[in-house]
């Protein structure tokens, strides 16, 4: 018994605490924006703590990859493996989509008015702008630093040694955070819910069930493929049981660097060498969206089905996958990227600058599943380039 709470307590402690978030949710509605600074500051604890994780984890992970010899192959192979999974789970939607498009039967009228209010989802991302403007600098001057501790050979030594050191000190310090996961997780879950529910009952439902089936498709047997594919006995069943909690985080805090420190830990217990992991997931985490990238093509099929003369084709496919891998890599790599590809939609099709207020209403509702699969495919990734010797 003392085994089961060792193994699953903290992901049971978290599961209930993202039911009673949505249940207080649904039944006191905005009510709940008395707990939001509750969630609040888990997550300011949490963001103080992901920039020095980061960091640290990125130069180690380079310093010891430029030692292993496998520097250029690694990231050769993470981004070719980033590309192949954002364009697969892109084309997959498009074709959901031209079997069924739901956006068929929905009136443009619909959407007007958000157009001059700019529509109502800047309070729940704001959490992370801060954050998203500061961990692209943070990857790239970290691994370069990395590269050069290694360069230097015995004389780097101390300065490596440093590294994993100061990385170890900060992935315990965010042990320790995540002990109050739970309640801080609960609570601002059930802000979000409660301050999307009257969004949720518009016309952009129809947005939101579209990337849900989509969503759904990609999570379940598209991953389970990927993870298939890397040839390791019994994978398919580790991966499951660690992506509970990254799953379950990113489902209450719509955040993918927040995760960062549960999807590295749940890499490594799948069986990923920790070089791998720290390499690739925080990397991941900004140039590597596979949910952002489904959103861009929710987006763009909905902007020519409403708005267009017509609906998407099978000769627009490559346009419209391109478009949203570009979406998917902009939406990490640029601070406040929800905006910017909104309006890069906009300019590659044609529309007005305006309307992307109404694509950001949208971006607002499916960011709780975006986030989830921003999070799974980053573990992928690190499962698939575990292959590389």
């Amino acid at each position: 018994m003392m085994g089961f709470w060792k193994n699953y307590g903290f992901t049971l402690a978290l599961l209930a605490g993202v039911i009673a978030g949505a249940v207080c949710g649904l039944v006191w509605g905005e009510g709940t924006a008395v707990v939001r600074p509750v969630g609040e500051v888990f997550l300011d604890a949490v963001f103080v703590l992901i920039v020095p994780l980061v960091a640290f984890s990125m130069a180690s992970a380079s310093c010891k990859v430029c030692r292993s010899g496998i520097a250029w192959k690694l990231l050769g192979a993470t981004l070719g493996t980033f590309l192949l999974l954002s364009a697969v789970a892109c084309a997959l939607a498009f074709v959901l989509f031209m079997i069924w498009n739901p956006f068929s039967s929905v009136h443009p009228e619909t959407f007007l008015a958000d157009m001059q209010t700019g529509g109502n989802g800047g309070g729940v991302l704001s959490l992370k702008a801060a954050i998203a403007a500061s961990l692209l600098p943070v990857i790239a001057v970290s691994t370069v630093a990395g590269v050069i501790v290694a360069l230097f050979g015995e004389k780097g030594r101390k300065a490596a040694d440093f590294l994993e050191s100061a990385m170890n000190l900060t992935v315990r310090a965010m042990r320790f955070v995540m002990y109050a996961a739970p309640v801080g997780i609960g609570c601002y879950f059930a802000w979000t819910v409660g301050s999307l529910g009257n969004g949720i009952l518009g016309g952009y439902a129809d947005a939101l069930v579209a990337y849900l089936i989509a969503a759904l498709v990609v999570f379940f047997p598209l991953n389970s493929g990927w993870v298939l594919l890397s040839g390791e006995k019994g994978m398919l069943g580790r991966y499951w049981r660690g992506m509970v909690p990254p799953s379950l985080t990113a489902v209450a805090t719509s955040s993918s660097a927040v995760c960062i420190p549960l999807c590295l830990e749940a890499a490594t217990g799948m069986g990923v060498r920790p070089l791998i992991a720290d390499s690739v997931i925080p990397l991941g985490t900004n140039i590597h969206k596979d949910g952002s990238a489904i959103g861009g093509v929710v987006k763009v099929v909905f902007l020519l089905t409403v708005f267009g003369a017509s609906a998407p084709s099978w000769g627009s496919f490559f346009l419209v996958v391109g478009v949203g891998i570009l979406v998917g890599t902009v939406m990490g790599a640029v601070p406040t990227g929800g905006m910017t590809g909104e309006l890069l939609i906009c300019s590659v099709f044609g529309y007005a600058p305006e309307m992307a207020a109404v694509l950001m209403v949208i971006s607002t509702l499916i960011d709780i599943p975006a986030t989830l699969l921003n999070v799974s495919g980053n573990v992928v990734a690190a499962v698939l380039a575990n292959r590389i010797k």
